[in-house]
């Protein structure tokens, strides 16, 4: 499934809304953007033709990738094909394109699997034409996580740091502190818009990332508060951050509430 929104205030940025159906429903939303002739990550495996199709008439010079996971570059090898580019990653996501990545059944269920590609690692900087995207390093989600600001517009593409204010369930990989850390760091950029890959166009964005950082810090010290408490995981975690829920099921533990507490554990 797709649906192409071109974005009502920054005329120049469509995103293309996409996602694997099961019995005609999405499974889980994400997306790709094309800001002028730049895309922005190229969503998943499942949707990769989908995404070829949609582009077609439209000029597309450069493909970056925010990060290795498959809903992020799963239509890079179509893309590389047909349209001749190559996919642009932080220099430790080149190899995990190139030669693959685990990936559970979950992922393959709602994403599919992921193809093989060729990619160049980015610099500190993208230029197409008078867009000027600066690569902001932005590790938590996975270690070769990036940002892309274009500092004269004030766009940030966030790739997977946003995703939405408050989270439910942390995966068992990321590093929390490395999430907050990014976060304060886009969120003292000079920003006006921000465009997530799962939830499209941010209101608000600016201070949407604050709040987050801000949230996810208050969360911190509330696991630390109750770990010291002598609780046991289910009950912190229950109390910190919220009940489980079908995600938890679904992915089989790798994305939980408990994360959340493990993850401050490792650090306490």
């Amino acid at each position: 499934m797709i649906r192409v929104e071109p974005d009502a205030d920054d005329r120049e940025v469509t995103f293309f809304r996409l996602a694997r159906t099961l019995a005609g429903r999405p499974l889980y939303w994400g997306g790709a953007y094309l800001a002028r002739s730049v895309l922005v990550d190229c969503g998943p495996p499942a949707t990769a033709a989908e995404l070829l199709r949609a582009l077609e008439g439209r000029r597309v010079d450069e493909l970056l990738v925010t990060h290795h996971h498959e809903d992020h570059m799963g239509a890079a090898d179509l893309l590389a094909r047909h349209r001749g580019l190559v996919a642009k990653i932080h220099p430790s996501g080149v190899p995990m394109l190139a030669d693959g990545f685990p990936q559970e059944a979950y992922r393959r269920i709602a994403w599919g699997r992921p193809p093989r590609v060729r990619a160049e690692a980015l610099g500190a900087e993208v230029a197409s034409g008078d867009l000027r995207f600066e690569v902001i390093s932005t590790p938590g989600h996975s270690p070769d996580h990036v940002c892309f600001f274009e500092r004269e517009r004030g766009w940030l593409f966030t790739g997977d740091l946003f995703l939405a204010e408050r989270l439910r369930y942390l995966r068992d990989d990321e590093d929390l502190t490395s999430l907050i850390t990014s976060l304060e760091t886009v969120s003292r950029l000079p920003l006006r818009r921000v465009f997530c890959a799962h939830r499209g166009p941010v209101r608000d964005g600016p201070a949407a990332l604050r709040r987050k950082a801000e949230g996810l810090s208050t969360m911190r010290e509330r696991v630390r508060e109750l770990l010291a408490q002598g609780l046991p995981a289910r009950e912190v975690a229950r109390r910190a951050v919220g009940p489980e829920g079908f995600l938890t099921w679904f992915s089989r533990g790798r994305f939980s509430a408990q994360n959340f507490v493990k993850a401050v554990a490792r650090i306490h």
